[in-house]
Order: C-alpha cells, then sequence, then structure tokens
C-alpha cells in the first residue's frame, strides 16, 4: 500500500513542478509623480527602464522580483509651470510582487500584482540635489499577449507609491521569455 501511495505522491509532484516555471520581462516606465508641499504641487515625469525575474508556481499565481533605474530624468513644475534648472530622476527602485492571473483566451492573460517597492530619487535645483529613498505597498494590473509558449509582451499600470502627499505611478510596456 505505501509503494501506491509513494508513486501516487510522486505523479502530484512531477505534475505540479511540471507547471513552474521561471520567466523574465525587461521594459520601459513612463512614471507621473506628483507631490503637493504647503499648497503648491509638484509634477515631473521621468522615465524608468527595469527587469522583472518571476517564479510561476501555478498557472494563476506568480512571485515576481523587479528592480529599475532612471532611463530618463525630467524636469520639475511648481503649479504648472516649468522651472528652469530643475530635474527629477530614479536612482533605483526594486520591489517584491505576488502575482495571480488568469488566460482569458490561449494568447490573452489578465494579471494583478500586489506588493512592496522601495525607490530612491533625486531632485536636482540648480547646483542642489536632494536625494530621499522611501518604500511603500505597490499595486497594479495588466494584459499579458503570449506570441507563442515563450514569448510574450505586456502593458501594465501600476500605482509604485502614494504616502505624504507624494504619488508615483505609471504604465510599464515590456516584452517577457518564459525559460
Amino acid at each position: 500500500m505505501k509503494i501506491k501511495q509513494a508513486c501516487l505522491a510522486a505523479l502530484v509532484l512531477s505534475a505540479a513542478a511540471a507547471q513552474a516555471q521561471w520567466y523574465g520581462e525587461i521594459g520601459v516606465t513612463p512614471l507621473s509623480v506628483k507631490g503637493t508641499v504647503e499648497g503648491n504641487t509638484l509634477k515631473a515625469h521621468p522615465t524608468m527602464i527595469g527587469i522583472v525575474a518571476g517564479y510561476e508556481f501555478h498557472p494563476n499565481l506568480a512571485v515576481e522580483g523587479m528592480v529599475g533605474t532612471n532611463a530618463d530624468s525630467d524636469p520639475i513644475s511648481l503649479n504648472g509651470s516649468e522651472v528652469p534648472g530643475t530635474s527629477l530622476k530614479v536612482n533605483y527602485a526594486y520591489g517584491l510582487f505576488i502575482k495571480p492571473k488568469v488566460m482569458l483566451t490561449p494568447e490573452w492573460e489578465l494579471f494583478g500584482r500586489l506588493g512592496v517597492v522601495q525607490n530612491k530619487t533625486t531632485g536636482q535645483v540648480g547646483n542642489l540635489s536632494i536625494t530621499d529613498t522611501d518604500h511603500d505597498a505597490a499595486y497594479g494590473v495588466g494584459m499579458s499577449y503570449h506570441f507563442d509558449k515563450s514569448t510574450y509582451g505586456s502593458l501594465s499600470y501600476t500605482n509604485f507609491y502614494d504616502k505624504q502627499g507624494t504619488k508615483t505611478q505609471g504604465a510599464t510596456l515590456s516584452v517577457g521569455m518564459k525559460f
């Protein structure tokens, strides 16, 4: 009887392992950063480039790690007017997410992300620079289109930070590959 149980357990574990899969993505995210300080509104739109490494341990659930850095800084606007000699850039951002997902058709996948992100940004005003490191819960939604069994493209929207009168969010266009 124990042999049958051991064989059944091996079969179940091998089926679960066959579903598990590593994947990686590279993407670009134009960010929208908006902050309010003493009634004044500051805005900037730096661009981040990043990579995601994920492990799909169930067809409907994965865990992901994300790291990103500055692709392009952007001038800072104060109350709708661009301030000369200013810029905002993302030094780095990294995070960890759980990713629930569902295949709507054989090609289209709908997914969500829920996790935490830490980021470091630098604001430049003339010769003065101010660097800030923050962390917050992050969440988002997206769609992927699977070109074949191993390559796909995704478009997602993520809220990276929303604390102390500052909000950072953006849409990411990425390409990925399953291994």
